[in-house]
């Protein structure tokens, strides 16, 4: 369980820092956006929606904290839904700063973690 905690923290931190820097400033390939939808541009306009199944996945890894089977990709699920619903509580959108040139979209590290946590959680499941 502590590392749940651990890793979530460390992209949870990682993410608000950039979030802070990037807001109002743009630098080489970073670009800040507010997304009113989910990641890559999806689900736009559904903040509400989305405030409330990040609360949902935060209870399910909450519920779940002791399968250590689930740790690591929990833990990335955890840090990034924890730092995007903050986004879209406050700004009604998540903050993105990062944009490469062969993508159309702007994300952030948190959509990344989000990602990486789902994909190991759907390898896991997949898996037994």
């Amino acid at each position: 369980m502590r590392k749940l905690f651990v890793i979530s923290f460390f992209i949870f931190a990682i993410d608000r820092i950039l979030k802070i820097y990037f807001q109002g400033n743009e630098f080489f390939i970073f670009k800040y956006s507010l997304n009113p939808g989910a990641a890559f541009g999806l689900l736009r306009g559904w903040n509400n929606f989305l405030i409330l199944f990040s609360i949902a996945v935060i209870l399910f890894i909450l519920y779940y904290r002791n399968n250590k089977k689930l740790e690591t990709g929990m833990a990335f699920l955890l840090g990034g839904t924890l730092s995007n619903l903050i986004d879209r509580i406050f700004f009604q959108g998540v903050i993105d700063y990062i944009h490469l040139d062969f993508l159309n979209n702007v994300f952030n590290i948190a959509d990344v973690a989000n990602i990486i946590g789902a994909g190991i959680l759907i390898y896991h499941f997949w898996k037994e």
